[in-house]
């Protein structure tokens, strides 16, 4: 019953259910789920922790890379049975968070157990019900179930980026660089998503039909999304509401553009012991800090590896939670081949930090956050956030600075 993996999988239950008795209880369930899991064990990607059973909100617990794929997979089941925006933002929040972060850039390599807050990846007993190589990257560290299951994340979000509907169209559900190529009323149609979201805030969607043809095109506006627009191939922007899906119901020719703008405002979000998250966006954002790969054993460049910090982690965040978007400078670097990594991430938050002497590593990871607000006498230093999904170490729940 407190098995993470298996709850991650039973999520959707309430909701498969739904589709055989039609009892509103059991569409209720599916939501339930989700809002117990996040009361005792949430975590700021949209996860749970469970470094194999459930494990508290403390951001320094693990969260198996199993139940990462399970819970995405969960979702994309119940956002085929109750289109509900809510669960596709939580999808994206997942898949562009915590699935990139449990591997390394190349994917060579993979942890068991990822930790929000993670700052030294090592072979040592924190406490976990599962092994001391739990939070190691290696070919299958602690045991060889997440080896497996890793590879149907990204595959399965892939074929879930769009759904037909029951009125004969088509909608987004996940926004990714794709194209779909499908059948409606007879003929072909194909429809690709030019972007480079997550990192960036346009999506241009463009259908081509070899002849004339009316049907309905459902575009999801992410919750997040505070003035979002949509401007339509003939120059028009409708009304629209965050949250809520916008249907373009018209007679689409040749090759035609609808283009979605969704503005990213950075939000700062109190989490355990009133510490701060920073998020812009479907990216949670974390600090950059220097790593060093030591080979435990095997071979390169699919052996064990441990994981050991060469910067400072201890930061407390200097943020005006009224008006977050002051406290930062967002810097756009460009989208490469490896946007998941360090090097590679395309979006830099420039903040502002003290340290935090009294807060060190315990047991191999970083001690219990201080309580919110902290006081410090250390100098304020620039500090670079970057997106979760691109670091190997990180803090993502900071101190609040006084």
């Amino acid at each position: 019953e407190t098995h993470v993996v298996n709850n991650a999988m039973g999520i959707k239950t309430g909701g498969v259910w739904y589709r055989q008795s039609q009892r509103e209880a059991d569409r209720q369930a599916a939501y339930r789920a989700i809002e117990n899991l996040d009361k005792y064990h949430g975590q700021v990607t949209g996860l749970f922790t469970g470094d194999e059973h459930f494990a508290g909100k403390d951001p320094s617990r693990g969260t198996e890379l199993c139940a990462v794929v399970e819970y995405m997979f969960s979702l994309e089941v119940l956002m085929a049975i109750l289109a509900d925006v809510r669960l596709a933002d939580r999808l994206e929040l997942i898949a562009y968070n915590a699935l990139p972060a449990t591997f390394s850039p190349d994917m060579w390599t993979h942890q068991y157990d990822q930790q929000a807050n993670q700052v030294l990846c090592s072979i040592v007993d924190r406490g976990w019900t599962n092994g001391v190589e739990a939070n190691i990257f290696g070919l299958e560290p602690n045991f060889g179930c997440c080896a497996a299951n890793m590879h149907q994340g990204w595959p399965k979000l892939a074929t879930h980026t769009w759904m037909k509907t029951p009125d004969g169209g088509l909608a987004t559900i996940v926004y990714a660089p794709s194209t779909v190529t499908t059948n409606i009323g007879g003929q072909k149609v194909s429809l690709t998503q030019d972007t480079q979201y997550p990192f960036r805030e346009t999506v241009t969607i463009r259908v081509e039909t070899e002849q004339p043809i009316r049907f309905p095109l459902h575009l999801r506006i992410p919750g997040w999304a505070k003035g979002a627009s949509v401007t339509l191939p003939d120059g028009t922007q409708p009304e629209i509401t965050c949250g809520e899906y916008l249907i373009v119901d018209r007679t689409w020719s040749g090759g035609e553009e609808v283009t979605l703008h969704f503005p990213m405002a950075i939000t700062a979000k109190r989490g355990f012991n009133g510490s701060v998250t920073i998020q812009r966006g479907p990216l949670v954002y974390s600090l950059k800090i220097g790593d060093q790969w030591v080979l435990v054993d095997g071979t390169d460049p699919y052996g064990d590896y441990e994981v050991h910090p060469t910067t400072p982690w201890n930061y407390g965040l200097l943020v005006d939670l009224e008006s977050p978007d002051s406290s930062f400078e967002v810097r756009l670097k460009p989208v490469g081949d490896m946007p998941f990594s360090p090097e590679g991430a395309p979006v830099e938050l420039v903040a502002q930090g003290k340290r935090i002497p009294q807060w060190q590593l315990v047991n191999g990871s970083a001690g219990p956050i201080p309580q919110s607000p902290v006081s410090s006498d250390a100098p304020t230093e620039t500090i670079i956030l970057i997106p979760y999904g691109c670091t190997n170490l990180r803090i993502t729940e900071f101190p609040l600075v006084k």
